[in-house]
């Protein structure tokens, strides 16, 4: 059996050299067999569909080989891999589908971006679809995703400012499809946590390069002590602390990149930052070294594993994979794990415990969407941050409310009766 896989392994790092091509179908076969030739159980086949060429090939390179080391390690289930390249487009992803489903695949796995994930539902496949996106206007019965998507992050954020009691949330972030969806699911999970509210959002237009007016809308009127006489309510106001003149105890920004820092860096000009009031972030600001974020928070997969990943896979094929990678690891892991106990089929995917991943625990729901586990993380010093918050240990009933701090009562010291005189 192993010398199966070493060989079958082989070939195919030579079929990578290859110049993908639509219909181009590279197979992993880890299925188990007996002494006759036959599998004893029935193979599952998935057609995972990458952009093996292409501007996006070295993504789907990545995915590839995550998805081939997650078969590696499952070498006892009786499952197949068919790579399809989609060019990282719509058009290839449809035409990758018309040569996978002439192989009459039980799953597909992938494609990784919007556009492709769209084009494939336009073929209606028949098989269930464990694709990669976030858009959650695609995922429905039958097409899930296996992305971190938002509703779980901001669920875990909610819980924590819950329990760390939080009051008052700014929001900061764009006004586009994203942020329309994050402001609808902040308003419903802030309902979970008794006496938490958004007061305070500022919305800016997602291509801007001024974000000056938006930062404004947020932090304290602007009261130059130079200008000559103050008021007495002006130098009262410039007396107040900080944090006592913001209208909100935290600040969520869902923004990442380039835009968060300028971001970051506009509010500390005016003197808001993370040690002023707690600023609060989704997985994506683990890319960012900004070092005005020190303090802040943000929620993410658990770091641990996804490091035992990164060096198992680095000393596979010597390079470090971009995180995203380790998604095609899980999956092909959940279809495996289904495969080896003789019961994949759509309704098998939907498990109420979840499966366990390098991203985590994680269930698909029935429309599409999944439910995570994270962590809470929070910047130090240095550019790094650590762990603060670990995984809940279990997924919460969404009409479960959050823990909120016990209040503190301060003992009063009985009286003491002074002694008497005689």
């Amino acid at each position: 059996m192993k010398l199966k896989i070493i060989l079958t392994f082989c070939l195919c790092f030579a079929l990578w050299g290859c110049q993908g091509q639509f219909g181009e179908k590279f197979l992993w076969s880890s299925q188990k067999e007996s002494g006759t030739g036959e599998t004893e159980q029935k193979t599952v086949r998935a057609a995972v569909l990458l952009p093996l060429s292409g501007k996006s090939a070295k993504v789907g390179e990545a995915f590839q080989n995550s998805a081939m080391m997650a078969l590696q390690e499952q070498s006892q289930s009786p499952m197949e891999l068919m790579f399809f390249d989609t060019l990282g487009t719509a058009e290839g992803a449809s035409t990758a589908w018309k040569n996978a489903k002439g192989q009459r695949p039980d799953v597909v796995i992938g494609p990784i971006f919007a556009d492709e994930v769209r084009a494939l539902k336009d073929e209606s496949p028949s098989v269930p679809v464990l694709s990669f996106t976030t858009d959650s206007t695609l995922m429905e019965e039958s097409v899930y995703s296996m992305g971190v998507l938002i509703p779980s992050q901001i669920e875990r954020l909610v819980q924590f400012m819950c329990e760390a009691g939080q009051k008052k949330i700014g929001v900061l972030g764009p006004e586009d499809k994203t942020g329309e969806l994050t402001m609808n699911v902040l308003s419903e999970t802030v309902q979970r946590c008794p006496g938490i509210e958004v007061v305070k959002v500022s919305l800016y237009e997602p291509n801007t390069t001024n974000f000056t007016p938006a930062v404004l809308k947020m932090v304290p009127k602007q009261i130059d002590p130079k200008k000559g006489e103050l008021t007495e309510e002006e130098e009262l106001e410039l007396a107040k602390p900080m944090a006592e003149r913001l209208a909100f105890d935290s600040l969520f920004i869902f923004e990442d990149g380039i835009k968060l820092q300028q971001l970051i860096s506009l509010l500390a000009y005016y003197d808001v930052t993370p040690a002023v009031v707690p600023f609060y972030g989704l997985a994506n600001w683990q890319s960012v070294k900004e070092r005005a974020l020190t303090g802040g928070y943000f929620t993410a997969t658990p770091m641990d594993r996804a490091q035992k990943f990164n060096v198992r896979y680095q000393s596979t094929f010597g390079q470090v994979p971009p995180r995203i990678s380790s998604l095609a690891y899980d999956a092909v892991s959940l279809v495996a794990f289904l495969a080896e106990r003789g019961r994949f089929d759509t309704m098998s995917l939907i498990q109420d415990e979840g499966f366990n991943g390098v991203n985590g625990r994680f269930r698909l729901r029935s429309n599409g969407t999944n439910e995570r586990l994270l962590e809470v993380f929070q910047f130090k010093t240095g550019r790094r941050f650590e762990q603060v918050s670990p995984v809940p240990e279990a997924f919460m009933d969404p009409d479960t409310s959050f823990k909120v701090p016990a209040p503190v009562v301060e003992e009063v010291p009985a009286a003491v009766e002074e002694p008497g005189v005689e």
